[in-house]
Formats: structure tokens, sequence, C-alpha cells
């Protein structure tokens, strides 16, 4: 019993530390690349003011009205009377300090609660006070980390459970290492995947800032933060993916209903032909076919095959969608006229290299594959990817009727 305790507090902490470093880089890095676009904003407008030779005040408001961030403008007179430009960003709550203001001439700081303020200096003693909140960062970064925690929770306590029943129930250690082994395996999986996905994004968005910060043309320096939220969006659009793929695998209370595939597929044509009206595309589906299954899943599956194939085949690629069925499983078939794969892997483990590959090509998160083949996992269905009649790749999925 004292082995079979301290196994499960081991592997609970390892899985526990492992998740929270991991969860806690990205987090930070995510907050850190958001605050660095308000303050690249912020910069931007007071070197614009700097070199203007028209009147600051008027330069300010059409800054501020134009700016991608909600930005507040307030003029300080001599005297200290305050005036509000612009009411586009947050109200500054009172004038900051003699202190402050100087010190936010030369660099961005924090002035109230969430608020990042710069000051521009103007002749005779007078100034331009800019503000831009990070409330918003700092609620999304609060939703990432309760996310993050309940996910490390649910993971940890699977683990720990199913590890404490099992060898409690067969005390064997051969069979205690066997399952110690593969909870750590699943979770280096996992945190690999994570570094892995996560690292390239955020290493372009550090690039655009170092290029920000270096570049003196200020046409290209206001191209980078449009190209650093691309690479955010794509950060974020991983980090669901990656939650989407635990909750496929972990999670019990899932819906669960009669789900028409023949719909969900004859929506995602309509959507296809409506994004792509160039491309060629040959339906047959053999109506009221339906599956046990939560929706939300069969859906995402679904959306997955075709985004794949408006990512990475020419719009001009035909397309080819089937749906029969035999007596005990539906058979959904998606062939394209693409490049196709270089090669077809035989096994699951393999999509993940594959899907990252193509994720290069297309834009996508990397993930694609790995998702479809969780969702068909769950079902107990079968997946395979080979070579299509059309030239590109074919899909097909068996799901259990």
């Amino acid at each position: 019993m004292k082995l079979v305790l301290r196994v499960t507090v081991a592997i609970f902490l390892f899985l526990t530390i492992s998740s929270v470093a991991i969860g806690y880089f990205a987090i930070n890095k995510y907050q850190s690349s958001q605050i660095n676009l308000v303050d690249d904003s912020l910069n931007s407008k007071i070197k614009a003011l700097v070199t203007t030779k028209e009147d600051p005040l008027t330069v300010a408001q059409y800054l501020a009205q134009v700016s991608s961030i909600p930005v507040t403008v307030e003029y300080v007179t001599d005297t200290g009377m305050v005036t509000v430009l612009t009411v586009n960003g947050p109200p500054i709550p009172g004038l900051p300090s003699t202190a402050v203001q100087s010190l936010a001439r030369h660099t961005d700081i924090d002035f109230g609660t969430d608020l990042r303020i710069r000051v521009f200096e103007m002749p005779g003693n007078k100034r331009l006070i800019l503000a831009a909140s990070l409330t918003a960062i700092n609620s999304d970064v609060s939703t990432l980390t309760d996310e993050l925690i309940i996910f490390i929770l649910v993971v940890d306590l699977i683990a720990v459970l199913v590890a404490f029943l099992v060898f409690r129930r067969d005390g064997k250690i051969n069979e205690v290492s066997h399952l110690m082994a593969q909870q750590q395996a699943t979770m280096q999986k996992f945190l690999g995947d994570a570094s892995h996905e996560l690292r390239t994004p955020l290493t372009v968005i550090k690039g655009y800032v170092d290029l920000a910060r270096a570049a003196p043309d200020q046409k290209r320096q206001a191209s980078y933060p449009n190209k650093s939220a691309i690479e955010i969006f794509r950060m974020e659009s991983i980090i669901k993916d990656l939650l989407f793929l635990a909750e496929v695998g972990e999670a019990e209370n899932v819906k669960v209903e009669r789900v028409d595939v023949a719909a969900i597929l004859n929506d995602h044509e309509e959507v296809l032909k409506a994004l792509q009206p160039e491309r060629q595309i040959t339906l047959s589906l053999e109506p009221q076919i339906t599956v046990q299954a939560d929706p939300k899943l069969i859906d995402r599956m679904i959306g997955n095959l075709f985004s794949n194939i408006r990512r990475h085949t020419p719009v001009t690629a035909p397309v080819s969608i089937s749906l029969t069925r035999d007596d005990k499983h539906l058979i959904i078939i998606v062939e394209d006229g693409g490049p196709g794969l270089t090669e077809y892997p035989e096994k699951s483990r393999s999509f993940k290299r594959f899907s990252t590959q193509r994720s290069k090509e297309g834009g996508g998160t990397g993930l694609g594959l790995s998702i479809i083949n969780g969702v068909v996992e769950r079902y107990q269905g079968s997946f395979t990817l080979s070579r299509s009649e059309l030239g590109g790749l074919k899909v097909v999925i068996t799901l259990p009727i």
C-alpha cells in the first residue's frame, strides 16, 4: 500500500509540475507579446508627434481615432488644467504625478489599474498624455489561467485515480511500471506538442517586436503589429486545439444524441462551395445515416476534413465526397485532386508529423489530422489516408452506427 501511495503521489507531482511549467511559459509569453503590442502602438504615436510639423493636438486626436488599439488622449496646460481630447480608450483616473509624467516621457509605464501611459512634452510646459488599457489582456490571461488549472486538475485526477485503482487491483510491479510509463508518455507527448507548436508563433512575434524597435522606417514599423497579431491569433488557435484534443480524449460528461451525418456533410459542402465557387465538388450522400455521438465532436471532425481541403489544395482541384453504410458502420470518403502527401502513414501516431508539415504550407495549427483521429478513436472507428484516384489525398472514416 505504501508503494502504491508513493508511486501515485509521484505521478501527481510530476504531471502537475510539468503542466504548470509549460502552461506558465505559454501564458506569460502571450501576455508579454500583447503588452508589447500596446507599447509599440503608444511609442509609434509619440514618434509621430515628435516628427510632425502640424499641430500636435490635431495629430494626437487623429492618431487616437485611427489606432487599432483604443487610446485616450488628454491635454495638460502649464497650469495643470486637463482637457480630454478623445475618449476612444480608457478613462485616466486623475492627473499623474510630476515624477510619473517625467518617467513616462521616456518609457511606457503602468498608471492606475491596468493602464499604460506615455507623455509627450510640448513647448511652454504643456503636455499630452496618451493612455491604453491592459484590462482585456489581463482578462484573457486570467481566463487562460483558469482553463489551464481546470485542465491540469482533470488530467491529474484521472491519471492518479486510474493508477491507484490499477495498482490496488493487480498488485504487480511490471503492470505498475507499464502504467506509469504510459501516463508519463501521454503527458510528455502533450507537453511536447504544446511546446513545439507554440514555439514557432512566439519566435515570430519576438522577431517582429525586435524589428519594430530596430527598424528606422516608420512605414515598415506600422505593419509589424498586424503581423504579430496574426501569429497571436494562430497561437490562440493552437491552444484551443490542444485543449480540444484533451477534451476528446478525457471528457466523460459530453452530450450524446443521434447525429445526422449527411446533414453536417451537406452544410460544410455548401460553405466550401460559397468560399471557393470555382471548385468542382461531387457529392453523394445516403440520407438519414445517423450515429450516436456528441454533435460538436462530429461537426469538428467533418469541419477539419473540409478545412484541410480548403487550406492545402488549389481552388481548382476537384473534390469528391461520399457517405454510405453497411450493416454496422457508416463510411465517409473524401477525395481531392490536390498535391496529396509525400507518403501515407499506416498508424495514427504518424499523423502528427504530416499535419505539422502541411500546417507550414497552409497556415493551420498543425493539429487537424490529430483532432480527426482523436474523434474517430473516441467512437471506436477507423481513419485511413491513401492516394486518391483524383491525384491527391483520400480520407476514409468509418464509425459504428
